[in-house]
């Protein structure tokens, strides 16, 4: 691929890095940040653009359909999110990669993708405040990657974005893909917000999209 080609996918690089980042933002706690960012319609809109820019057609779509509706107050989502990911008995939502392989927090999957981080330069306890196999954290890992590909595409560091490519490929093949795949099929199910509900059906659009 040659340098000019490289230089004319960084939009399509940066759109991949919003699209995981705002997926982070909605699979954390909830916090006045988003309620007013999808009261605003600025979630929604900000996602939906990022998912068009790169052929994401059929996620945008189903942002768009629900968009009206999702806006909830904070104890709403919170309410939500606690009882599908915390409080139901069995557990209704896996947030925790370790949890859906091996059944129980901090086991091998989780040291799998916390040595992707290190490989990557990231030192956790700086960088993340949850465990590292938490779907937001992962999420937003991709996001890093993608920005990191960026800028070494802006700086004509090929051996860099290279290094970005591959653990792209590893988080989302060893990791994400599976495991996010779960998380979008109980959260769809169980989710009594659009928002929730919607939110897990564009990470099983993102997920099965075109490869990123």
């Amino acid at each position: 691929m040659t340098a000019m080609s490289n230089t004319d996918r960084l939009p399509h690089i940066m759109a991949r890095a919003g699209i995981f980042r705002h997926l982070a933002d909605g699979f954390n706690y909830p916090d006045e940040v988003l309620v007013q960012a999808l009261a605003e319609g600025a979630y929604a809109a900000n996602l939906a653009d990022a998912l068009k820019r790169t052929g994401l057609d059929a996620a945008a779509g189903i942002l768009a359909d629900a968009a009206p509706e999702m806006p909830a107050s904070q104890i709403d989502l919170e309410k939500d999110y606690t009882w599908m990911c915390f409080a139901s008995k069995p557990r209704q939502v896996y947030l925790f990669e370790s949890v859906y392989r091996e059944g129980k927090l901090l086991q091998e999957s989780t040291f799998q993708i916390a040595r992707l981080y290190y490989e990557a330069g990231l030192q956790l306890s700086e960088a993340f405040k949850l465990p590292p196999d938490h779907i937001a954290v992962e999420l937003e890992f991709m996001a890093f990657l993608f920005f990191n590909e960026a800028e070494a595409v802006r700086e004509g560091h090929a051996e860099k974005a290279n290094l970005a490519v591959r653990l792209q490929g590893e988080a989302l093949q060893k990791h994400l893909m599976p495991f996010g795949l779960s998380v979008a099929e109980r959260m769809e199910k169980h989710a009594r917000t659009v928002f929730y509900r919607t939110l897990a059906r564009v990470l099983r659009a993102v997920l099965e999209g075109p490869a990123v």
